[in-house]
């Protein structure tokens, strides 16, 4: 076992393996008949809710979540990993076919978090990748294909377990990611685990996608590649502690200065020579001191998934965790139950953190009402 030097972890490399994303829970319960979830998604129950006439839980409110999916289920090349070919739009193309030459990669780094920021992203840090938060097997989208189009058969559930399953290889000479934040509205998440709260992670989700898009775009136009993720190929919350963003909560989730977890991730992979930023180390042990006294995000999870232990451990509570890092691990099955119950994501662990600096709790209602 040992604390590695350059990244904020405790990992028993006996035990740590690169993770599988079939055992992640949305893809979990396609195959695993022991969950009570099994075969289930969150649109199990939504007529219920829209005739229970709950605040909140509305037609109106689900078609808000709904909506907000647009951008990330159905444009084409939100998750590509390479440009098929050039298409002039107006600006030619010969001038794309060449490598800009960078000259210093620090300034230029200053540039690529500016071109991100400029596109939408409220965070953004650089890191080198680390193999050991790159999936094993995974969900690899086809290029050119909407998530809705690409994962039709999955989400029906008729899928092949190999299309979830496939090896996922970084190409050789992707050596860097560009790790994005994308804020969640605070006044929407302060409604939680109501549909507005969903739908300021679904809105969340549909800039993530434009944001990678226009990142990759703008690489590729400087002869470089870029291969761009929301939740696919890599674990997220990793990446984004070594590329300094913040660090990883009692609720599993990373923890920003800015926003707490009010915060959704997505990265862009690259040979680009880059400066890589360093894990936030001062705020990474604020952490850690804080969420071993603060129960708030545990006592206010629907189903107990968080843990109310004081230390963290090795010991995953589920196969959808990836065991040999220590820290607190949620029990995400539990999590997931309350998902298909509550038709949506939840977000009652981000609305009490207290590093969500969200300053008014709002009802559905008043969240509609405010102007």
């Amino acid at each position: 076992m040992l604390r590695e030097k350059k990244n904020p972890y405790e990992i028993d490399e006996t035990v740590y393996k690169r993770f599988k994303q079939k055992n992640n829970m949305l893809f979990r319960r396609l195959w695993d008949n022991t969950l009570a979830t099994y075969q289930k998604m969150i649109d199990t129950n939504i007529e219920k809710h829209i005739e229970s006439k709950k605040e909140g839980y509305s037609r109106v409110d689900f078609a808000l979540v709904a909506a907000g999916w647009t951008v990330y289920e159905r444009f084409p090349n939100a998750f590509t990993w390479e440009r098929k070919d050039l298409i002039d739009i107006g600006y030619g193309v010969n001038w794309m076919k060449s490598k800009h030459i960078i000259e210093n990669s620090e300034s230029f780094t200053k540039a690529i978090k500016k071109a991100a920021k400029f596109y939408g992203a409220s965070l953004v840090g650089i890191a080198d990748v680390n193999e050991k938060w790159i999936y094993k097997t995974g969900f690899k989208r086809p290029n050119e294909i909407s998530e809705a189009e690409a994962k039709k058969g999955v989400r029906e559930g008729k899928a092949a377990d190999s299309i979830y399953d496939q090896p996922i290889e970084l190409p050789e000479g992707i050596d860097k990611v560009i790790v994005m934040g994308v804020e969640m509205d605070e006044d929407a998440i302060s409604t939680a685990p109501a549909q507005p709260a969903a739908a300021a992670s679904a809105i969340a989700y549909s800039k993530m996608a434009f944001i990678i898009s226009c990142l990759g775009e703008f690489i590729r136009n400087l002869g470089y590649r870029a291969i761009q993720c929301g939740n696919d190929t890599a674990l997220s919350i990793p990446l984004a502690i070594d590329a300094g963003l913040g660090a990883l909560g009692r609720n599993g989730l990373l923890l920003t200065p800015e926003f707490g977890s009010r915060v959704r991730i997505c990265k862009v992979f690259t040979d680009l020579p880059l400066t890589s930023d360093q894990p936030h180390l001062e705020f990474i042990e604020k952490i850690k001191d804080y969420c071993k006294n603060c129960f708030k995000c545990a006592e206010a999870c629907e189903n107990n998934a968080i843990s109310k232990e004081e230390n963290p451990t090795f010991t995953p509570a589920t196969i959808s965790n990836n065991p040999g890092v220590k820290k607190y691990y949620v029990d995400v099955e539990k999590c997931f139950e309350f998902w298909v119950e509550n038709s949506s994501d939840c977000g009652n662990c981000i609305m009490v953190c207290p590093f969500s600096k969200i300053k008014e709790f709002l009802s559905p209602l008043e969240f509609w009402n405010k102007t």
